[in-house]
């Protein structure tokens, strides 16, 4: 224990001990697997009782559960309802991060992925393309959901009143020529990308430049996030057919890594039956 930390009679010792498994099991990664009781204790800088007493604590709190009996742990429902969209936007970026290099790899166009926080659209994570001319936000970069692809990737999946609750007080503010304004056109876009599985902003948010955008869903078939391509609207329109089938495809692979996270938004059932997934199917997407 450092000195200063010795002398404070606040700290608690043990909440040290305490996050430096938490913070291990979190950063193993996003797909939730089941973690070794061996693996801890070879990892951490701790005792294989502390290691353990802090384990039974937490399972007997809830937080964390062994997984089928054995000496191998996860976090728990409840530990996702404590900390909330923190811990899921982590996650959601971990997910993502390796199919966003994938796809900027491929295309050397912006990769961006996006929430609806608060009526607006919020980057949680970026990746800028490798073209010397290119467009890239920022993470944390707040935009409208009326003229963005991303945005319009996310509301159109949304459930009917949610919808409409958000289109009753959204202002449509005009940021190009090309800027949906009028409420009726921006469902009828939605129908769209609906119907298609793919949103585009062309030129709506910024002129000179082209985004596309796809939904991901979690294990309840819930929009929760989407994916875009982003870059100028010469370079873009060329490769759209392309870009738009390789996008559909990196979504369904996202919303397929992310189901274990949100499986406890799943209704429970009554019998022992195998579970069916809610997830959009491949065949029901229309491509334009």
């Amino acid at each position: 224990m450092p000195a200063k930390q010795q002398l404070d009679k606040n700290y608690i010792a043990v909440m040290g001990k305490i996050f430096d498994v938490l913070n291990y099991m979190i950063d193993k990664g996003p797909k939730q697997e089941p973690i070794a009781f061996a693996q801890m204790v070879k990892a951490l800088p701790l005792s294989r009782t502390t290691i353990h007493r802090i384990l039974y604590s937490l399972e007997k709190l809830g937080y964390v559960e062994k997984a089928d009996l054995t000496a191998h742990y996860r976090f728990s429902t409840k530990f996702f309802e404590f900390t909330g969209l923190v811990v899921q936007f982590s996650y959601l970026q971990s997910v993502c991060r390796s199919i966003m290099n994938d796809l900027m790899g491929r295309h050397l166009e912006s990769v961006n992925l996006g929430v609806i926080q608060n009526g607006q659209v919020v980057h949680i994570d970026v990746i800028q393309g490798r073209n010397v001319l290119r467009v890239a936000a920022y993470p944390g970069e707040r935009n409208p959901i009326h003229c963005t692809a991303l945005g319009k990737a996310i509301l159109a999946f949304w459930p009917e009143s949610e919808l409409e609750a958000i289109l009753d007080k959204l202002v449509l503010e005009r940021r190009t020529p090309k800027t949906i304004t009028q409420k009726s056109q921006l469902r009828a876009n939605l129908a769209i990308v609906r119907q298609r599985g793919i949103a585009i902003d062309a030129e709506e948010n910024l002129s000179g430049v082209t985004c596309i955008a796809a939904p991901i869903f979690n294990h309840a078939g819930k929009v929760v996030a989407a994916l875009s391509l982003s870059g100028p609207t010469s370079r873009m329109i060329p490769k759209l057919s392309a870009l738009k089938d390789d996008l559909r495809a990196s979504t369904l692979s996202a919303t397929r890594m992310i189901a274990p996270l949100y499986e406890s938004e799943q209704p429970p059932t009554k019998k022992k039956e195998g579970r069916r997934s809610k997830l959009p199917k491949k065949r029901d997407q229309v491509r334009p």
